[in-house]
């Protein structure tokens, strides 16, 4: 029988830069009145006073799906325009530079992982995290459930397709557990896993939220080993800025995040109306509503847990980022000093945002 090829929807692949638009044009030359809003209590004598909303690019991660409901959940439920906020979120895809489009001024925020923010610091520019969506990171070893991968002791001897920059880390993990790296045939990944449901391979790195709900809209019964439960610490979907933005517009960005909260909660109480609104309205062109159904629905296991559990949507921790400045120390991608916990996150905003 010939391998059906699975729906194209993946989060692991680099991602494009997008063309200048108008409003990025306008925004780089430094003046933009992007729209009006009525400011809450604004009413005087039967006047409505408005005034000129606040431009906000964010440059996203990757094509516009499910996985960034809660951004356009806030725009579909007016949040950014409570807080006088013109919202716009650029679509990623391969090749985009998240942090060039950040630090050229077309964007105000993107988005990364820990690792990433550590990496592009270390580099020398200045970024910073400011919050973080997923608390559980849904990168993932994927197996068939007839031959799992459950831990780090059922790697040796297996055929798993790894990202090449991901390696490093997972021989970490392998050395940490007492296994021997080079026991491990790793292959090429691509953003298709219908080579694990063909047998081509016994693991397959990606997003259990994306690649794993692919596999199971197609009735694949599969194993999912978390990278954090492997030992990789770390969130998912990091929201950073540049450290001027950060001191300077901590007002609007704090702003962006009250509603950016909101609407993330609509997402996660609304989730299959949220998928039709993207299939509809927001996303990308040719997406399947029923795969995106399905994908709305598991993010209440990644982002209204650990942190956020505890303290609200989108908290961020420095002891996470502690974690990975020392396990990028241990991979070798850092030397012992060479950046601090201060260096590349900040919980002032998202306290901000929660009010605390």
């Amino acid at each position: 029988m010939t391998e059906k090829k699975l729906p194209f929807v993946a989060n692991t692949a680099s991602l494009a830069m997008p063309a200048l638009n108008r409003r990025s044009l306008l925004k780089a030359g430094g003046g933009l009145l992007a729209g009006v809003f009525v400011a809450p209590g604004a009413m005087s004598l039967g006047a409505k006073r408005a005034y000129a909303a606040d431009a906000f690019v964010h440059q996203l991660g990757w094509i516009k799906s499910i996985q960034f409901g809660g951004h356009f959940a806030a725009i579909d439920q007016g949040y950014f325009a409570a807080e006088g906020i013109d919202a716009e979120f650029l679509a990623g895809g391969p090749g985009t530079d998240g942090t060039a489009v950040v630090v050229s001024g077309q964007a105000m925020t993107s988005d990364s992982d820990v690792e990433g923010v550590i990496r592009t610091r270390i580099s020398g520019v200045p970024v910073k995290a400011f919050a973080a969506i997923m608390q559980k990171a849904p990168g993932a070893i994927m197996s068939l459930a007839s031959k799992p991968i459950k831990t780090l002791a059922d790697f040796p001897g297996k055929t798993i397709a790894l990202p090449n920059a991901t390696r490093p880390q997972m021989d970490v993990l392998m050395k940490a557990a007492g296994l021997d790296p080079s026991s491990v045939n790793y292959v090429p990944v691509g953003t298709d896993p219908g080579m694990l449901a063909a047998g081509q391979v016994d693991g397959y790195y990606g997003w259990a939220t994306n690649q794993g709900v692919m596999l199971k809209t197609r009735g694949v019964d599969i194993e999912v080993a978390y990278m954090n439960d492997l030992g990789l610490p770390g969130y998912a979907g990091v929201l950073y800025a540049t450290d001027e933005s950060i001191d300077t517009k901590a007002d609007l960005i704090t702003r962006w995040l009250k509603a950016e909260i909101k609407g993330w909660q609509w997402f996660l109480d609304n989730p299959d109306a949220m998928a039709k609104l993207m299939v509809d309205k927001y996303g990308q062109r040719g997406l399947d509503l029923k795969a995106q159904t399905v994908e709305a629905g598991v993010y209440k296991d990644f982002i209204p847990v650990g942190d956020a559990a505890t303290h609200g949507l989108l908290w961020i921790e420095p002891s996470v980022f502690q974690q990975g400045i020392e396990f990028s120390i241990k991979a070798g991608d850092l030397k012992e000093g060479q950046v601090k916990v201060e260096d590349v996150v900040t919980q002032k905003l998202i306290a901000a945002a929660h009010g605390k």
